[in-house]
């Protein structure tokens, strides 16, 4: 059964999930920030303790999710991946530049040019798989591909949850 909004039933969505914080609306848009994982991302003390060091970075992972299911600004939500969609971002992003790294050394190597040669070849060749990563990604982030989707909402953190500094 699809729902509505023509996204796949997230019961039969087989899907690596993480959680994500609404952090904004903006018309039928939500904004989304990935929520930390590690043992202190939730707690309490963490602005103290220096957990908090990556914070400004969280702001650069926002991304942006239809606002289909009416989301509020600050709802937990459980989104999803698909495994096979892991699987094409992790091979845009390193085996693209990694085989244009490699076959630039490797025929430079093979066409007898000397190691400063060579080593020049494996730059350009790193230069132009991470050039081609980008145009896939781009052309990937275009067709929805990369775009988690929504499961469900997540259970607010309990209140008795914190961490103990000692």
């Amino acid at each position: 059964m699809q729902p509505e909004d023509d996204m796949p039933d997230p019961s039969n969505y087989k899907a690596v999930e993480g959680l994500a914080k609404v952090v904004a609306i903006e018309g039928a848009v939500a904004w989304l920030e990935p929520e930390q994982t590690t043992s202190c991302g939730a707690c309490a003390s963490s602005s103290v303790c220096g957990a908090d060091v990556f914070g400004s970075r969280l702001h650069a992972r926002r991304f942006a999710m239809d606002n289909v299911h009416e989301l509020k600004v600050g709802d937990r939500i459980v989104i999803g991946v698909q495994e096979s969609t892991l699987v094409t971002a992790s091979m845009t992003a390193y085996a693209i530049p990694l085989a244009a790294m490699l076959g630039g050394g490797i025929v430079a190597h093979l066409l007898g040019f000397g190691d400063g040669v060579t080593l020049l070849a494996t730059l350009a060749g790193l230069a132009v798989g991470l050039g081609l990563s980008r145009l896939r990604a781009k052309s990937l982030n275009a067709k929805g591909e990369l775009t988690p989707i929504y499961l469900r909402h997540a259970p607010s953190p309990a209140q008795s949850e914190s961490c103990q500094l000692n």
